[in-house]
């Protein structure tokens, strides 16, 4: 199996769902993004298994974009021009093993872990906007100290738990593969899939939070994005239309509702 090994011979589906797990793939910036990214500051940082790039522009509250499974920051760039216009900084940055950082395996912890490093570098973030596996790390960094005064959640799965039980049904796992690639889930990522649940993350959500979710998103389920509102009294839940997994991230509606909480937010706390 793909990075630690575990003790029984892996069945091809086995193997498949491991490497699936842990294994993204590196997607190129079109030439639309690279023309953005080349107008911010790029900087990189050390971190595990390889440096993490990271694009800064703007100045003011800053905003950590946050990118999804076999994606990289530089898809979230529809974001960038509203944000700067509304008064704030924006980060972007591609996760371990994606875009131009380095590493060869991801995943939810791998993230958060690399989020909240980023956040560290960089000093008070006001607010995190994160789609897919972004909102996991989001979720997982809120839980372990990282405090902002929003984030909105793009089609982000909230719990690890049912997204690996979905994993192994769709690679066909066995009753018996299922719990190995379950036991193999928690050696890569260093600790029980539960760690990543919401009953062990809802404590890091003591901010306002917007989350917005296709009940046809085909990659992670609806019901993921109704548990977190479930679980975060703050939070409000938009349920959109046509736009699946990825579309809602280039939706202007979209970006207009993410900016306008951010927005808010700072408005609020704005010395009178």
């Amino acid at each position: 199996m793909t990075g630690q090994h575990a003790s029984a011979a892996p069945s091809s589906a086995l193997d498949s769902a491991c490497r699936a797990f842990s294994v993204p793939q590196r997607i190129q910036a079109s030439s639309l993004e690279r023309s953005v990214l080349a107008q911010a500051e790029r900087t990189t940082l050390p971190f595990e298994d390889g440096d993490i790039a990271i694009w800064s522009l703007g100045l003011g509250p800053r905003i950590l974009l946050a990118h999804g499974w076999d994606s990289r920051g530089s898809h979230l760039a529809g974001f960038i021009e509203p944000l700067l216009r509304a008064g704030f900084a924006v980060t972007l940055f591609d996760l371990p093993a994606h875009g131009e950082s380095g590493g060869e395996l991801s995943s939810p912890v791998h993230a958060g872990r690399a989020l909240a490093a980023v956040a560290d570098s960089l000093g008070p973030i006001h607010a995190v906007i994160a789609h897919s596996l972004g909102s996991a790390a989001a979720l997982w960094a809120f839980a372990h100290g990282l405090q902002v005064k929003a984030s909105v959640h793009l089609c982000g799965p909230s719990s690890l738990s049912p997204m690996v039980k979905l994993q192994g049904m769709a690679f066909s796992l066995s009753s018996e593969e299922q719990a190995l690639f379950r036991s193999w889930v928690e050696q890569h990522i260093g600790t029980q899939t539960s760690a990543m649940d919401l009953p062990a993350l809802k404590h890091g959500l003591q901010h306002p939070g917007l989350i917005m979710h296709d009940p046809a998103d085909r990659v992670v389920p609806f019901a993921a994005s109704k548990d977190l509102h479930s679980h975060w009294p703050a939070s409000d839940l938009v349920e959109l239309d046509g736009l699946g997994h990825r579309r809602i991230l280039t939706d202007a509606q979209v970006i207009a509702r993410s900016c306008a909480l951010v927005s808010s937010v700072s408005a609020q706390q704005a010395p009178a």
